[in-house]
């Protein structure tokens, strides 16, 4: 974006129709995020948040990686190593698959090693510094993964077509599918699953499910939006909802209201100010929470 951008009014006819496909794929992760960081923030496992859109970019970072071996010893649909760069639509699903691999994987090992001790945030911490490591080393393996990863680690996305919109939509309809049948389900055992169990529900099927809609939005959402949007939309809605939410529909509509909010306020900034999509909607994100800590110090002044 050339600095003349800056300089001028934006032309907003012009930047939808070149970025729209962009600008509706962070709308979709601004709708379907926040609504999972609610869930992820009431199990008090907020800094999954953090940790896991990174696993699912080490994910991304390893297909580039293993992908020259990949097609010399088992194919990729009779696709060359050059063909296979060439085609967005299989290196989109290639790096889904591998995405998914790490953060299901990392979704996993975390439950299992939280039930058997408890020791939360230090894992957490450890893990995210390995996953960042790995994800730079991992991707300076390819030319093209060291460009792809920098670019998605800076929260460039304005290149998002339309076949990569419509994977992050059908992915944000299925979860919204199932978070309408089952979030009262998905709250119980996320506030208390052994009174679930107490209540006859089916607490580790429905917490199964929750897990799988976590993986699936952070799997598509990395690949996509990357993990930099992911961070903010998955942590900072909730966070700031909490403060004037009274129930847990209020809960709901204000983490998606900050979500959609952030993303609107970071396209205008990314625009304007020439900053990246991603960092933008993240800044915005965190400015918006400003009024909401300005009134409970406020308030707490005046008790």
């Amino acid at each position: 974006m050339s600095a003349s951008i800056v300089q001028a009014p934006v032309e907003w006819a012009r930047v939808l129709e070149l970025f729209h496909w962009a600008i509706l794929a962070a709308l979709c992760a601004g709708l379907v995020c926040p609504l999972i960081g609610c869930f992820l923030l009431l199990r008090r496992t907020g800094f999954h948040g953090v940790l896991l859109p990174q696993l699912g970019a080490t994910g991304v970072a390893l297909g580039f990686a293993i992908l020259p071996w990949w097609i010399e010893h088992v194919g990729l649909g009779g696709l060359t190593l050059e063909q296979a760069y060439a085609d967005p639509h299989a290196m989109l699903n290639w790096h889904i698959a591998w995405a998914a691999l790490c953060t299901f994987g990392g979704l996993g090992w975390l439950l299992v090693a939280s039930r058997r001790d408890g020791r939360e945030t230090g894992r957490v911490a450890a893990a995210f510094a390995v996953a960042s490591a790995a994800t730079l080393l991992l991707a300076q393996a390819s030319p093209y993964g060291a460009e792809f990863v920098a670019e998605m680690l800076r929260g460039e996305i304005l290149a998002v077509g339309v076949h990569e919109f419509e994977t992050i939509a059908a992915a944000g309809g299925l979860v919204l599918a199932l978070f309408a049948l089952f979030h009262r389900d998905f709250l119980l055992v996320s506030y208390d699953r052994e009174f679930g169990l107490v209540l006859g529900k089916r607490a580790i099927a429905f917490e199964a499910v929750l897990m799988a809609v976590v993986g699936i939005t952070i799997s598509v959402g990395v690949m996509i939006v990357g993990p930099l949007v992911l961070f903010g939309l998955l942590v900072l809605p909730p966070l700031w909802a909490r403060r004037w939410a009274r129930t847990m529909g209020g809960f709901y509509a204000w983490s998606v209201a900050y979500g959609l909010a952030s993303v609107l306020l970071g396209v205008w900034a990314s625009f304007a100010l020439d900053w990246p999509l991603g960092a933008a909607v993240v800044a915005a994100g965190a400015l918006l929470g400003l009024p909401g800590l300005a009134w409970s110090s406020r308030t707490r002044a005046s008790r």
